[in-house]
């Protein structure tokens, strides 16, 4: 870890450069983001060009009640991805062969400009349907070529910047203790704890499929500060849906991997011992003590999300087929915030399926799914985690509207792993060396003055 931060001290000093900045001089952040993308290339530090984007989006998620200043990274962001994806199209020659994970959502892409011309805010819906593209082509396409320049050092690093900014929630607890909780809840430098929590869950994903691949990454010292430390911060974030996605992960991962249909049979006998449990939850909750955690007072009401799923299904009678264009969910929340606020509800749908329904209709939203669902299962034959994954995924976008937006740090997470599951390139980096590396004879034949052991 003391490695990754001396070997990486230009990204930190940038990041530093960008908080000062934002505190006090915050409309030079729009110059400074884009800039700084264009410092990074001119160094070759095109890692440092993906973990920046992450750690910008981490720093716009952040809520006003933390450091109200730090509002201008939602802004700014935008600028930053732009300057990222300048260079793919600039320069797609570095890039080639681009990653399958675009090409594998280009129907729904295609589709999702359709359902703009019944959009109440066409410029709005444009630009977040653009952005929702560039995020599924640039994040894959910039994790390949990193990987192709750094081999798996490059994500070694990712993994412990990523534990890094876990960590850094601590560092903000000691500062201030009102910065990095909300109603008692840990949320460390993340706008919210639910918003920690599915970050964790997705870096549970991504850091289980790396070590997955390759099991000689990190030693066991590693893995136990890696995984110890998101467990760690999923528990504090106190998220009940995220916890239950990363409990369908970890269980799950270990039935595909033996065989896929003893997968299926322990999914079924999930949802089968959920019903169950469902209407004893309150009972079993109370017996084990742990009715503070759970918060059990909102157990029933799920939060207000209840609510809010019964108000969005109101509205999606109206743009039930075709939808309403990308931003169409924010824009009928945002009109009845008011209202919304009035029977106890903040915030936006909270579901995946029935915000990309508002957006894209009940079409889009089934084009969506099966490319997912397609991604996934095309993946397991390599990774059979990946079933797993799907499955865990399709039960955390139940509870949170996360995988609808582009510009946050949890659906590029979900695009990093992705990538890993779907490239190749890197799933099948062992058998690829194997087939680089000469026969034993023939290569101490063919290389004269090599003694056997340098030829190996």
């Amino acid at each position: 870890m003391l490695t990754f931060l001396r070997s990486h001290w230009q990204l930190i000093l940038v990041m530093l450069v960008w908080l000062v900045t934002g505190f006090y001089l915050q409309q030079a952040v729009f110059a400074l983001l884009p800039l700084s993308v264009f410092y990074f290339k001119s160094r070759d530090l095109w890692a440092e060009i993906l973990f920046g984007m992450l750690i910008v989006l981490i720093f716009s998620d952040m809520e006003h009640d933390m450091f109200p200043r730090m509002i201008v990274f939602k802004s700014a962001k935008n600028l930053y991805v732009l300057a990222v994806a300048f260079f793919l199209f600039t320069e797609t020659y570095r890039f080639s062969p681009l990653s399958n994970v675009f090409r594998i959502f280009l129907p729904f892409f295609i589709y999702s400009v359709f359902p703009l011309v019944f959009s109440n805010s066409m410029f709005t819906g444009l630009q977040k349907t653009i952005s929702y593209a560039l995020m599924y082509l640039m994040v894959p396409n910039y994790i390949l070529y990193c990987y192709r320049r750094q081999g798996w050092p490059f994500f070694k690093n990712l993994v412990y910047f990523m534990t890094t900014i876990l960590l850094f929630g601590l560092v903000l607890n000691a500062m201030n203790y009102e910065y990095a909780h909300v109603v008692g809840r840990f949320r460390g430098i993340f706008g919210n704890p639910n918003g920690m929590a599915i970050y964790c869950y997705l870096f549970l994903v991504l850091a289980s499929v790396i070590n997955a691949v390759n099991r000689d990454l990190f030693n066991w010292r590693e893995r136990i500060l890696i995984f110890g430390t998101i467990i760690y911060f999923l528990i504090a974030s106190g998220s009940r849906a995220s916890l239950t996605s990363a409990a369908i992960f970890i269980i799950f991962h270990r039935f595909f991997a033996y065989s896929p249909m003893l997968g299926f049979v322990g999914l079924v006998s999930l949802i089968l011992a959920v019903e169950v449990i469902s209407s004893n939850l309150e009972i079993i909750i109370i017996a084990l003590g742990l009715e503070e955690y759970f918060r059990l007072e909102t157990l029933k009401e799920g939060s207000g999300r209840y609510f809010a799923w019964e108000f969005s299904w109101q509205h999606i009678q109206r743009y039930f087929v075709f939808g309403g264009g990308f931003a169409n969910d924010e824009s009928i929340m945002r009109r009845y915030r008011l209202y919304l606020e009035s029977q106890g509800h903040q915030g936006g749908v909270h579901n995946t399926y029935l915000s990309m329904w508002l957006n894209v209709g009940i079409v889009g939203l089934l084009i969506f799914l099966r490319s997912l669902a397609l991604l996934f299962i095309k993946a397991s034959k390599l990774v059979p985690m990946s079933l797993a994954i799907l499955f865990s995924t399709l039960f955390s976008i139940m509870y949170e509207s996360w995988l609808v937006g582009s510009l946050n740090p949890y659906t590029i997470v979900l695009l990093m792993t992705m990538t890993v599951v779907t490239e190749p390139e890197i799933v099948e980096w062992r058998d690829r060396q194997l087939v680089d590396l000469p026969a034993d004879d023939e290569a101490v034949d063919d290389a004269p003055g090599l003694t056997p052991a340098v030829a190996t």
